[in-house]
């Protein structure tokens, strides 16, 4: 919240207007002035205030709840929370649920025949179902939601989930029970999202994320144009393959156009029919495990229809897990805490 003082009003009224309802137990002071000695002299004293009459303590420049700046020249003071951080895992039991909200790419969210004129690719994501209780929770108004790599709007999450990170921007509140908050998003949302093992954590996690390298354990439900021999399916478990991957048509407008080295071991094949078989596939990080079924026109090889030499289609695909070669899903939430 940003006020001003002067022509009556003083600094400190000013900047206790600016901080309250606020809830903060560190806070940052920043000042603009072209003195530097009343750069010093403003710190020291709205430094004290804060402490005296909100009982916080002074943080770091990388570590407070509340920034606060001054501008000694334009007399106004600005008091803005940090945002807070969420760790947690989520499972997808519905498809057609995208992970974060995109705006429509051909009308930009003014909507359109193609997003339904929604304006949004997807009607709901997980981010904005958790924004359903988490802005409230937190008095907050945006929120970025960071995952531990993403899958598509019609894949399903499944397994122990994905680890993500949910930036709370600008929250007024800082303190939520977090137990109660995941009881209640599991009550609304049943059958469709799901999430556990929430706990704060630091903007070091999202870090972590972008850098960390994950496999994938798939179930690829696969569908193929003509008639494949039971044995010759079956025969395709226990094998590794190295796999070249072009960019794929469905993503080459949003990803470099390169060939990428990646593996899959198909693990199991738990079901089969004439037209129709099941695949758990260990997916290398990155990996298109969609192309690695139909070839994706010979985009990548070697696939599941060049192997089994039929064309064949990723009918569906669901997330059974995603493993770490250094920590274990199941302590993920201990990290960065």
């Amino acid at each position: 919240m940003k006020q001003s003082f002067g022509s009556g009003k003083t600094i400190f009224e000013a900047l206790e207007s600016a901080a309250s309802g606020l809830g903060f137990t560190t806070f940052f002071v920043g000042i603009t002035a072209k003195d530097q000695l009343a750069k010093v002299e403003a710190r020291e004293s709205i430094s004290s205030f804060l402490e005296q009459k909100f009982g916080a303590k002074k943080g770091s420049s990388e570590s407070h709840d509340l920034h606060v700046l001054v501008d000694l020249e334009k007399k106004s003071v600005e008091a803005t929370p940090s945002s807070v951080f969420v760790e947690g895992f989520y499972s997808k039991y519905e498809r057609g649920i995208a992970q974060t909200f995109h705006y429509c790419f051909k009308c930009k969210g003014r909507g359109c025949a193609f997003c339904s004129f929604s304006g949004k690719l997807s009607k709901d994501s997980v981010q904005e179902l958790l924004e359903k209780f988490f802005l409230p929770a937190f008095e907050s108004k945006e929120s970025r939601f960071h995952g531990c790599g993403r899958e598509d709007a019609d894949v399903l999450m499944l397994g122990n989930g994905r680890p993500f990170v949910i930036e709370v921007v600008s929250p007024k509140k800082r303190s939520v029970e977090l137990k109660l908050l995941e009881s209640e998003i599991n009550s609304a949302f049943e059958g469709r999202i799901a999430v556990h093992g929430l706990g704060f954590c630091g903007k070091g996690k999202i870090v972590f994320f972008k850098s960390a390298v994950f496999e994938k354990i798939y179930c690829a439900h696969c569908e193929s144009a003509s008639p494949i021999p039971k044995e010759k399916i079956l025969g395709l478990a226990g094998k590794k393959f190295d796999v070249l991957q072009f960019t794929p048509e469905r993503v080459e407008k949003r990803r470099a156009l390169m060939e990428r080295k990646k593996y899959a071991e198909i693990r199991r094949v738990p079901a089969v029919a004439a037209h129709r078989f099941d695949l758990v596939v260990l997916a290398s990080h990155g990996m298109y495990v969609k192309e690695f079924v139909s070839g994706d026109s010979g985009r990548t090889r070697p696939s599941i229809s060049s192997l089994l030499g039929a064309e064949c289609i990723c009918a569906a695909l669901d997330v059974l897990e995603i493993i770490s070669k250094d920590i274990n899903c199941e302590t993920f939430s201990n990290v960065f805490r």
